[in-house]
C-alpha cells in the first residue's frame, strides 16, 4: 500500500476515466486506411494527443482546421460501441468533494461532457479542455491550469494520466504521476515519468482524516 497526501486530483478523461481505447483507435484507423497512411504508426502516437494536432501532424494540408477537427471529433463522440468507465473510476470520484478534482483532457469541451454523459457522470465543475489552453500535452499548461483552478500549487496535485503525453506534462507541471495501464504499456508510463502505476481505480481508497488521502493497493 501506498499513501500520497494531496490537495487535489487532476484527472485525464479518456483513457483514464473513460475506456474509449476500442472507439478512438477505430475511428483514426479508419481515417488512416482512407488516406493510406500506416495505421499502427498513427496508433501508437495519438494518443493523448488534441485532435487538431494529430491531423497536422499526419494528415494532408486541407485537413489542417479546427472545423476538420471538430468535425471528426463529433463523429468519435457519436461512437459509443466499447465505451465504458474505467473500473472504480465513478466510485472513486464519489469521494471527492467538487473542490477537490478537475478534469484536464485533450479533447474539446463537447467531447468530454458527451463521455461524462456517456458513463453516467454530472458534468464536472472544473475542466480544462483542448479549447482551455494554448498548448496541448506534452506541454504542462493543461495541468499548471488545473492545478489553479483547484486552487493549490501542480506539486500538491495528483495526477491520473494513461498516455506518455499526458504523463509527460503531468511531470513537467510538477504534480505526482500516477500512471493508469488502458492505453500504454507499463514500461513507457514509467520512462515518461510515472512515480506509481495501477492496472484501474479498483487500486484506489479516498480518505479525509487527515486532508485528502490517495491509497494506491500496489
Amino acid at each position: 500500500m501506498v499513501d500520497i497526501t494531496a490537495q487535489g486530483i487532476l484527472f485525464d478523461m479518456d483513457g483514464t476515466l473513460v475506456n474509449t481505447i476500442a472507439c478512438v483507435e477505430r475511428g483514426w484507423t479508419d481515417l488512416a486506411n482512407e488516406h493510406s497512411i500506416d495505421a499502427q504508426a498513427l496508433l501508437n502516437t495519438v494518443h493523448g494527443h488534441p485532435t487538431y494536432d494529430v491531423l497536422r501532424a499526419w494528415f494532408p494540408p486541407h485537413m489542417h482546421t479546427r472545423q476538420y477537427a471538430q468535425s471528426f471529433e463529433h463523429q468519435l463522440m457519436h461512437d459509443t460501441r466499447g465505451v465504458f468507465a474505467v473500473p472504480g473510476a465513478l466510485r472513486v470520484l464519489s469521494m471527492l468533494k467538487d473542490s477537490e478534482w478537475a478534469i484536464v483532457t485533450a479533447a474539446t469541451d463537447d467531447l468530454a461532457l458527451t463521455r461524462m454523459q456517456q458513463i453516467g457522470l454530472d458534468a464536472p465543475k472544473k475542466l480544462v479542455a483542448d479549447t482551455s489552453v494554448k498548448k496541448g500535452k506534452p506541454d504542462p499548461e493543461g495541468y499548471e491550469v488545473g492545478a489553479r483552478l483547484l486552487g493549490i500549487s501542480p506539486k500538491d496535485a495528483v495526477v491520473f494520466e494513461d498516455s506518455v503525453n499526458g504523463v509527460v506534462a503531468g511531470c513537467a507541471a510538477g504534480c505526482t504521476v500516477v500512471g493508469v495501464l488502458t492505453s500504454t504499456h507499463e514500461d513507457r508510463l514509467r520512462e515518461a515519468g510515472a512515480k506509481y502505476v495501477i492496472k484501474d481505480f479498483t487500486q484506489v481508497q479516498i480518505s479525509h482524516a487527515n486532508g485528502l488521502v490517495i491509497t494506491l493497493d500496489i
